[in-house]
């Protein structure tokens, strides 16, 4: 595994699978994971990325922050280098090439 793309949701679903959806769309050329760390007190986003292959699901306990729910995701992390992305940014051909 080439890189770990680490994306930590709290309240913005919806920006967070319109930038899954874009990773997908413009998937790197190396090997890559999608981990996404669900900082809210439920898990009903898990149900929705069950439908997105590969992504894999972190739940928090509680509301880590930004930089908890980060080391939760490197925890889970394969890749030789780690990709820290914002669940509200969109990728495009070879941004993450």
């Amino acid at each position: 595994m080439e890189v770990s793309i680490i994306i930590v949701n709290y309240k913005v679903r919806e920006k967070l699978i319109r930038c899954i959806d874009s990773i997908k769309k413009y998937a790197p050329k190396i090997s890559y994971e999608i981990i996404v760390v669900d900082n809210e007190p439920d898990d009903k986003l898990q149900g929705e990325l069950k439908k997105i292959k590969d992504v894999v699901y972190a739940q928090s306990k509680s509301n880590l922050g930004y930089g908890g729910g980060n080391n939760l995701g490197v925890s889970k992390a394969k890749g030789k280098y780690l990709f820290f992305l914002n669940p509200d940014t969109l990728v495009f051909k070879n941004t993450i090439n």
